[in-house]
């Protein structure tokens, strides 16, 4: 429903780790739900959207999910001159960049 869509755009990080452990038994559709809208988070044009979708995807990525498609995103928000919006990038980054990683820093 577009209401639950609403309610799910641009939770906090706090938000979503409720969501994840209110929906206990079936944590993996609430997840999908939640990758979903952090895709469309991360094509926000807002830095600060994308920051808050890019430290969600930390999160996920400790779970076991992957964020490998998110890599650029995770280098426009590094690029930001606020530290605040960096840092989300900076930890994605140190947690899922390697050597295979398609992005030029």
């Amino acid at each position: 429903s577009p209401h639950l869509a609403k309610m799910v755009f641009e939770k906090s990080l706090i938000a979503m780790v409720k969501g994840i452990r209110a929906n206990r038994g079936k944590e993996s559709e609430y997840i999908h739900s939640c990758i979903q809208e952090i895709q469309k988070e991360a094509a926000s044009t807002n830095l600060q959207t994308k920051s808050t979708a890019v430290l969600k995807l930390a999160y996920l990525t400790m779970m076991g999910y992957d964020m490998s498609w998110a890599s650029f995103t995770v280098v426009e928000v590094m690029s930001h001159t606020k530290f605040a919006i960096r840092r989300p990038g900076y930890l994605a980054a140190s947690m899922t960049f390697n050597e295979n990683t398609d992005v030029g820093l």
